[in-house]
């Protein structure tokens, strides 16, 4: 039995809610420094909350599913808001068709629902509810966002997950509908530019 399934069990027979001491944990085996790292790994898995230096509380196991197409993804602008707490689990795409576009300047991307494409992106399980409050915060919810679930295919199969949905926003005119979004700096400078030419001669 390794450490972290040592710990894991002491932690099972612990009630819920609770505060605990990091070294009532503490045995023979395992060091505290070993149970500290152990701890802090199980914080980022949603199994515990860490509330206090030393100090932590068991918590009801949180695992929800979050499908995400715009600046959110691996290797865009705003990745690192979804933090240790969200565990990649690939590429997907929506099994229901959807029409996706840019704002103005190609920022970020917005679904509509409109069954226009289905719409290429990435699948993360979420395993703190907190993280997923922070994202709602982020994207706007609910003024100018609705996080809703949907079906969606990845090499795991079709599962239901969640996805921010525009429902206030109209298709724009001057737009085809997006497939998948790139973060390219070079077209968004162009999209400027054309956005300032089409003010001038306005």
């Amino acid at each position: 039995m390794t450490c972290t399934e040592k710990i894991k069990r002491k932690i099972k027979s612990l009630d819920y809610n609770k505060t605990i001491s990091f070294s009532t944990l503490k045995t023979k085996e395992v060091s505290i420094d070993t149970t500290r790292k152990v701890l802090h790994r199980l914080h980022d898995d949603g199994f515990i909350t860490i509330v206090d230096r030393g100090c932590f509380k068991r918590e009801k196991q949180f695992n929800e599913l979050l499908f995400v197409y715009g600046s959110l993804k691996k290797g865009f602008d705003n990745h690192s808001l979804l933090g240790k707490s969200a565990k990649r689990l690939g590429k997907a795409h929506t099994v229901k068709k959807f029409g996706m576009y840019e704002d103005t300047f190609g920022n970020y991307p917005y679904l509509l629902d409109a069954p226009l494409k289905k719409i290429n992106g990435e699948l993360y399980q979420i395993t703190r509810a907190e993280l997923l409050k922070k994202i709602d915060e982020f994207e706007g919810v609910p003024e100018y966002y609705q996080r809703e679930k949907i079906e969606v295919k990845s090499h795991h199969g079709v599962q239901r997950a969640f996805v921010y949905i525009q429902k206030t926003a109209e298709i724009p005119a001057d737009q085809e509908a997006l497939k998948e979004w790139s973060n390219n700096t070079d077209y968004k400078v162009k999209k400027l530019y054309k956005h300032l030419d089409t003010m001038i001669n306005n």
